[in-house]
């Protein structure tokens, strides 16, 4: 989920991009060192031995500013939306009268619900009845199946078999995820990036660069993977500390964005009822109850 920190983090981001174009081993658009920051500037960095302003290094710092947050109105209903290529299952099954065998992709990581419906006339399983498991990264075929049979009453495994002696017939199924997203909230907030220098020239020069750099950037990216509009609201010269060799430039940018909520969401299985399994997972399972592990 995007927040003040991952937005400031990205802001922090375009500002180091900006002011070392060809990376922080190459000289920055000034040719002077420049430090960049989230937070405020301290007294160290005014008088420290190194990288100090007085040593003829300048800053650019981000931070949020209390007060400049408001809501602002997002879709009504919070809808689910699909956010991202769907992961398809590397497991797979298939049947045989009342036999099931389970088998994975050779060296793919096991992914995806893995599903048996079954069609008993037996009152220790209710016909149309179905088992499902949720495949975790550190399962065999053997657990899968183990898994399976430890939700059917009668079921038994061996290796990759699930052996269901109460059952007239199986129905295998697998599928795989699709990432999705909704928004939780949406809002604005105030952000002031400052430049900092002993310079006057140097903080005219570096200001330059960061109102340039801004310029035509609307839109960017979090560590999140939320994108976030960004808008300019002005910038001037601070010549108020000048007595103690330090010149501003502060700039106020808003930021637009969504507080999201993820979920991989499981693909249809059988039917059309949804259920949730352990670990959050959710699926279709089917037109019959969902068995359980006791």
């Amino acid at each position: 989920m995007a927040d003040i920190v991952s937005i400031s983090r990205a802001i922090v981001a375009q500002m180091e991009s900006i002011v070392y174009p060809q990376g922080k081993g190459s000289p920055s658009v000034t040719g002077r060192p420049i430090r960049i920051r989230r937070g405020w500037i301290t007294q160290a960095d005014y008088t420290g031995t190194d990288c100090a302003l007085n040593k003829g290094v300048d800053f650019i710092t981000v931070m949020d500013l209390q007060g400049g947050w408001r809501r602002i109105d997002e879709p009504l209903g919070r809808p689910w939306r699909q956010d991202g290529n769907p992961v398809p299952a590397t497991v797979s099954v298939t049947t045989d009268g009342a036999t099931a065998t389970i088998a994975l992709q050779d060296g793919a990581t096991p992914v995806g619900i893995v599903g048996l419906r079954i069609r008993s006339n037996d009152t220790a399983i209710p016909d149309r009845a179905v088992a499902a498991y949720a495949v975790q990264p550190t399962d065999t075929v053997a657990t899968i199946a183990a898994s399976l049979a430890d939700q059917i009453p009668g079921a038994v495994s061996s290796g990759a078999i699930v052996s269901v002696p109460a059952a007239s017939s199986l129905t295998g199924a697998a599928g795989g995820y699709v990432p999705a997203v909704r928004t939780a909230r949406r809002q604005q907030q105030l952000f002031q990036v400052t430049v900092w220098s002993a310079s006057p020239a140097a903080r005219d020069a570096l200001g330059t660069a960061v109102e340039n750099g801004m310029a035509f950037i609307d839109w960017l990216t979090a560590g999140s993977g939320s994108t976030f509009q960004i808008e300019a609201r002005g910038d001037w010269n601070n010549d108020a500390a000048q007595n103690s060799g330090i010149f501003m430039r502060p700039f106020r940018f808003i930021a637009t964005y969504d507080t999201d909520m993820r979920e991989n969401m499981a693909q249809m299985l059988f039917g059309t009822e949804v259920f949730s399994l352990p670990g959050g997972q959710t699926i279709t399972a089917g037109d019959g109850p969902l068995l359980v592990t006791s």
